[in-house]
């Protein structure tokens, strides 16, 4: 599924493409600014560094494994596939995954080398393609499954959020957001806004696009009292003393 990113990039620059993507980036101005540290990854191209605009940590990189991709200035692009990222454990603060997941092979083993990169109590950011929405109907009954972005696989939150679970992260924040209609017409601008007037109020679990805000936890060992029979050798030795005393 690698191939699609480009594809993905150039449907991002569509007119619905670029409303998302707007939409996007304002969701995560709500997050970014409160989550600090020293050094951000993006994992792929969507958005050119656009989506990280709001975050006010200094030192932001980019992970795409194509060469071609036009980064901003500001930040680093790294060469590099998602589920080998080039980063030592331990080492980032907070790590934002768009639409990776859904276009991956593994898409676990990325949500490991993840867990693997951020430091304790470091952060997650995930956006993806709701399948419970108008927009994975779709997917589902679209009959240009090969085009993007219908021809990802639409992961559902629970799945997502258990396999969290299973790395020790903690959910912290989840919404959804975006309730256009999964198509451009001229003709029926008024009504998306309609829609999303009516899902922002009566339907907000049924947006296009998902948000998942997640900590990694910190395990910490419990130490444990010594038992009784550590306390043996010391009557091993009594009972020798008095043996050679009395010989």
């Amino acid at each position: 599924m690698g191939d699609h990113f480009a594809d993905l990039n150039r449907w991002f620059e569509t007119p619905l493409g670029r409303r998302l993507l707007s939409e996007e980036a304002c969701a995560l101005q709500q997050v970014l600014p409160h989550l600090f540290g020293y050094h951000l990854l993006q994992v792929g191209s969507i958005g050119h560094g656009y989506l990280l605009e709001s975050s006010r940590i200094m030192h932001r990189c980019i992970l795409t494994k194509s060469g071609g991709a036009i980064i901003s200035k500001p930040y680093t692009c790294v060469l590099a596939l998602a589920d080998t990222i080039p980063f030592a454990h331990h080492s980032l603060d907070v790590v934002v995954l768009p639409h990776i997941l859904e276009f991956e092979e593994n898409p676990h083993e990325i949500l490991r080398e993840v867990e693997r990169i951020l430091i304790p109590e470091g952060h997650l950011v995930i956006l993806g393609f709701n399948p419970m929405s108008l927009w994975g109907l779709r997917h589902w009954l679209s009959n240009q499954r090969k085009t993007v972005p219908w021809c990802g696989r639409f992961l559902p939150l629970l799945r997502i959020k258990d396999w969290l679970a299973l790395l020790n992260f903690e959910v912290k924040q989840q919404q959804t957001f975006f309730f256009a209609l999964p198509f451009y017409r001229n003709s029926m601008q008024n009504y998306t806004k309609f829609m999303d007037k009516i899902g922002l109020r009566w339907t907000n679990n049924l947006g296009a696009v998902y948000m998942l805000v997640a900590k990694k936890r910190v395990i910490t060992l419990t130490p444990i009292k010594p038992s009784r029979w550590l306390a043996q050798p010391a009557l091993v030795t009594s009972t020798v003393t008095s043996f050679q005393e009395n010989h």
